[in-house]
Formats: structure tokens, C-alpha cells, sequence
């Protein structure tokens, strides 16, 4: 019997499946048949013909705000039922309390995340630490902010050294998750929200001032080629010191602490993201999770893949190859896993802290959030590039997005 498994590329967790399979086939008697999609057209969502027809996946990778659409589509089995069957060994309470609850959901607008059925595993997390370079902070004469408005003074201090330094990086292009991870977090953490009393309140006075600001900072001190900052590209430009700071996934710190992909192994150190003015730090979260697709002509086999790739085991292990952040309480618990964050300076106390304690999933749960993001973002780049005002680009926004929850 065949199993099969989708993930996108770029990805270390989809790696370390792929580099294990075949203990997977030995274990279980199943064949296991992995598909790879590039990481831009999985997360657009456009995999509806890679979940339906003869040749589906029987399990695939999802996180907040996709899965929204797939569970709409009818492409998300509910999984309580099977974890009720899991093996002893799987242990479903060793999962990270926040980050199971932001995979249940009830599928209507609005309903919170951590009711209703369970959609998926996570099997790797991030949340959006500050990463900073002390020597470009000290050359600038600027502290370790605490707030945003310190942040972006910081970054412009860095910018005027000159010397080829930005004084932040910033996901960019038109992809959704363009507005999802530092941006979320500055806007919550400022008293921002994306909906309020069920409809749309990005451009309320508060969101208008804090997206204002954001943008003025990028022209500033971000990246001189916005418009064209995908996240994996990023990320290495960071830990090749073309920054001094950034907001962004605290799992990153797989690139910046391996000397193949960073030049600045052991350099750079991590804190928690900017508050606003009010004191308040409100990060955002995103999991990385395994479905079980509804269309699948095996749930059991399916569910097969799900527990051994899920495991304490297959986690523990994952995590050494790359995959951050874990899930499990005990992988952040194993001995090994401490030792091998420790010269990674206060992420480890970071990152857990975040994942414990702070971050959630900021954005209000809908069907079809991808299009709510994604006309958000379009709103961002028209204002960065100068089409029209924040408050006439957000306006604009809204009232589309309004229109497209009505729908």
C-alpha cells in the first residue's frame, strides 16, 4: 500500500521526511510516495489538484490562514478520532499547549482558535524574535530596543553608517505572508487589528499611524529592493551582516548558526520583539503541521505517516537537521537539544518564552483569509511605492476585504 506525502521545498522538515523514508517503509510495510512543490506556489495555496483525483495526497504541510481554505474546500479530515487511537508512545499531551489550540478551529468566521476539532499536527512552529548584529549595533551607538519606535530609530542610525548595511530586513513581494509576521507583529503589539466587531479595521486611525510609520522606516533603513524580499533570501542576507536588525521568524536561526549558509556563526543575538508604546508585545505565531486529507482512501495509513512523522523521535531528530522550532515539550526538554542551542547566545530562552508564554496566531480565523492578506499586502506595496497615501490605500483595502467576508 502506498502512502502519499506534500510539502513545499526550501523547507528542513519536508527534508528530514524525505531523508528518512525509508525507515518509515521498513517500519510500517508501506510504500511511501513524497511529492515536492516549490515553496511560492505552496504557499499561495494553489495545490487543490495535487488533494483531489486518483493521485492525492494523503497527507500534506499547512499552517494557519491555508488551512482555513482548505478546511472550506473539503480537504481537512478532523483528527480527534485517531489520536484517540494513537500509540502510547506518540503522547499527544507532550505537544506545546498554544500550539495545538491554534490548530483548532470550529471553520466560521470569527469563532476563536482552540475550539472545535483538532485540523493538524504541528511539527514546527515560529514566532518573530528581534536577531541583531551587536557589533553593527555598537558601531552605530544604538542600544538593544525594546520598542518599536526605538527599533526603527535604531535602524536609521545603522543606515546612515553607510558601508552597504540596511539597518533592517523585511519580508516583501506580494505573498500574503508579507503582512503575516514582523508587520503583524508591530501593528498588535501597537493597538492595531485586522478586524473589529466583525469587520475591517485596517484602516482605522491607529492602523493608518502604525502603517505609516512602518513604511516611512522601510524607505529609510529596509531594503532598498522591497518590493522583491522573499523570506528565504532574506534570511541569508541577514546572516551574511547585509543588516543590523530584524523581526521575523524565530526559526531563522537554523541559517544564521550554520557556517554553509551564515558568516556570522556565534554573532548574532536575540531578544524579544519590540513592545508598542502602551508596553504591550503581541508576536504573532505560525505552525507548520501535518493534515490528513479528507480525500484520502486510507485514514489509518495516513495516520500511520502522521505518528511516525510526528513522533518524540522523528522531532528530536528533525530538530538537529534544521528543523526549528520544535513542538514538543520534550524535544525543548532533551539534553541534547539544549547543548546544541547553547552557543546560540539567549535564543533558546527566547524562543521558548515566545511559544510558551506570548505568541498565538493574531489574525481573525476566515475562510479565505489568503485573499484578505493578500489584498492587505497590495494595499502595503501601492502606498511603499507611492500609487497613493497609507489612508487611501488601507480605505481601499477595507472595503474590499469587507466585501470579500459578505461574499
Amino acid at each position: 500500500m502506498r502512502v502519499r506525502f506534500l510539502g513545499p521545498d526550501t523547507d528542513a522538515y519536508v527534508a528530514s521526511v524525505e531523508r528518512h523514508a525509508a525507515e518509515f517503509e521498513e517500519r510500517t510495510g508501506l510504500e511511501l510516495d513524497i511529492r515536492i512543490v516549490p515553496s511560492d506556489l505552496y504557499f499561495s495555496n494553489d495545490i487543490r489538484h495535487l488533494l483531489e483525483g486518483d493521485e492525492a495526497a494523503d497527507v500534506y504541510m499547512s499552517g494557519p490562514v491555508l488551512i482555513w481554505d482548505h478546511l472550506a474546500a473539503g480537504f481537512v479530515r478532523p483528527l480527534d478520532d485517531l489520536i484517540e487511537r494513537s500509540s502510547e508512545t506518540w503522547d499527544p499531551s507532550d505537544f506545546m499547549e498554544r500550539l495545538v489550540a491554534c490548530n483548532r478551529w470550529s471553520g466560521r468566521f470569527g469563532d476563536p482558535l482552540g475550539d472545535g476539532p483538532l485540523l493538524e499536527v504541528p511539527v514546527n512552529c515560529e514566532s518573530y524574535n528581534l536577531a541583531y548584529v551587536p557589533r553593527i549595533l555598537d558601531s552605530a551607538g544604538v542600544d538593544v530596543p525594546t520598542t518599536w519606535a526605538e527599533y526603527f530609530d535604531a535602524a536609521a542610525r545603522i543606515a546612515d553608517l553607510g558601508e552597504g548595511t540596511r539597518g533592517f530586513a523585511q519580508r516583501g513581494t506580494t505573498a500574503w505572508h508579507t503582512m503575516y509576521t514582523g508587520f503583524a507583529t508591530q501593528l498588535w503589539s501597537c493597538g492595531g487589528r485586522d478586524f473589529e466587531n466583525g469587520s475591517c479595521a485596517i484602516a482605522s486611525d491607529q492602523a493608518v499611524r502604525v502603517t505609516t510609520e512602518f513604511l516611512a522606516a522601510l524607505h529609510r533603513a529596509g531594503p532598498t529592493g522591497w518590493l522583491d524580499q522573499r523570506w528565504y533570501e532574506l534570511a541569508l542576507d541577514f546572516a551574511h551582516g547585509r543588516y543590523g536588525l530584524i523581526v521575523d521568524s524565530d526559526h531563522y536561526v537554523a541559517f544564521f548558526e550554520d557556517s554553509s549558509t551564515s558568516s556570522l556563526v556565534g554573532e548574532i543575538a536575540y531578544a524579544l520583539p519590540p513592545a508598542g508604546p502602551d508596553g504591550a508585545r503581541r508576536p504573532n505565531l505560525w505552525t507548520w503541521s501535518l493534515v490528513v486529507n479528507a480525500h484520502t482512501r486510507d485514514a489509518a495509513a495516513a495516520w500511520r505517516l502522521v505518528e511516525w512523522a510526528s513522533s518524540k523521535e522523528f522531532l528530536l531528530r528533525s530538530a538537529f537537521e534544521g528543523n526549528m522550532n520544535p513542538t514538543r515539550t520534550s524535544v525543548w526538554d532533551d539534553a541534547r537539544f539544549r547543548e546544541h542551542a547553547r552557543g546560540w547566545g539567549d535564543f533558546y530562552d527566547v524562543a521558548r518564552r515566545l511559544v510558551e508564554h506570548e505568541a498565538f496566531v493574531l489574525v481573525t480565523p476566515t475562510p479565505g483569509y489568503l485573499r484578505i492578506a493578500t489584498r492587505w499586502v497590495r494595499a502595503l506595496l501601492d502606498a511603499y511605492a507611492g500609487g497613493s497615501d497609507v489612508a487611501e490605500a488601507l480605505a481601499g483595502a477595507a472595503a474590499d476585504i469587507d466585501a470579500l467576508v459578505r461574499a
